[in-house]
């Protein structure tokens, strides 16, 4: 009887010291999404970079948005028919708008996915974005490494577009770069 109750206690034991260690490597690696929210900002601030995009008109290869059957936002802010995207990536600019926010409304919430990626990379929306950085301690944010990164995701994922999680609060413009409603 007393090795079988050594036993047991030696592999509960090891059973602890395993969960132990687990729970030490999980918080360690999980523990910055626990820190508040100003603090998790510097961690992103420092890793983002702001994109200069209104001298610069060209690239050799650019990444684009490739969300909708239709049209296409890269990140020079340009927005063009899926048809006129150079072999780059890269909007043709004789068939494309820059900065489109022709289908955003006051409340920075669009009707036209690429146009919220558009409007959003304009440089007069940066202080809404260096605002949204700085408060939010949604993960989503703290992976992205560049403005274009940002609105990409802001424009897709955005809480500001729907209404108790299941239904957009505007079915006409549900692509949101804004702070959510609360903090309008």
């Amino acid at each position: 009887m007393p090795f079988q109750t050594i036993f047991i206690k030696k592999r509960i034991f090891g059973i602890l010291l395993v969960f132990i260690v687990a729970l030490l490597f999980f918080y360690t690696q999980l523990g910055p999404a626990k820190i508040s929210p100003g603090v998790l900002a510097h961690k992103v601030l420092r890793e983002f970079t702001w994109l200069s995009l209104d001298n610069s008109s060209t690239l050799d290869h650019c990444r684009n948005s490739v969300q909708g059957p239709r049209l296409i936002a890269d990140e020079l802010g340009y927005v063009c028919p899926i048809v006129m995207v150079n072999p780059t990536g890269c909007c043709n600019i004789d068939h494309s708008i820059r900065f489109d926010c022709s289908s955003c409304a006051p409340s920075m919430c669009c009707a036209v996915y690429e146009h919220c990626v558009s409007c959003c990379l304009s440089s007069d929306k940066k202080p809404v974005l260096q605002d949204i950085l700085t408060n939010s301690i949604h993960p989503v944010y703290s992976s992205v490494k560049d403005q274009f990164e940002l609105c990409l995701a802001k424009c897709r994922t955005s809480s500001q577009s729907v209404h108790h999680e299941n239904s957009y609060r505007n079915p006409d413009t549900k692509y949101c770069y804004g702070p959510p409603h609360d903090k309008q």
